[in-house]
């Protein structure tokens, strides 16, 4: 993928968790659970970080996860993170 690709917004369908990837090496995650929200920044330093950014990729290009622009995924963390967030 080029680097005119990113950044990247999209969730799963269900819009339970929600992804920022900026670039190939770094990605923010946030997880709605129930009543509770956590939030992950991720920088890639491994192999296996790699392959988990490959089957994001894969899984937008399947369908699995749906594209969104960046306003609206700034609307929807907003909404995410007015709940209490665990750890």
């Amino acid at each position: 993928m080029s680097a005119s690709s990113y950044p990247r917004w999209f969730a799963t369908p269900d819009g339970n968790t929600l992804y920022a990837l900026f670039s190939p090496e770094h990605w923010v995650e946030h997880q709605r659970m129930g009543g509770h929200y956590q939030r992950y920044e991720m920088e890639v330093k491994t192999y296996a970080d790699r392959l988990h950014v490959a089957a994001l990729e894969d899984r937008l290009a399947s369908g699995a996860l749906v594209s969104m622009g960046e306003a609206e995924y700034e609307q929807q963390v907003r909404h995410i993170e007015r709940l209490k967030r665990l750890g």
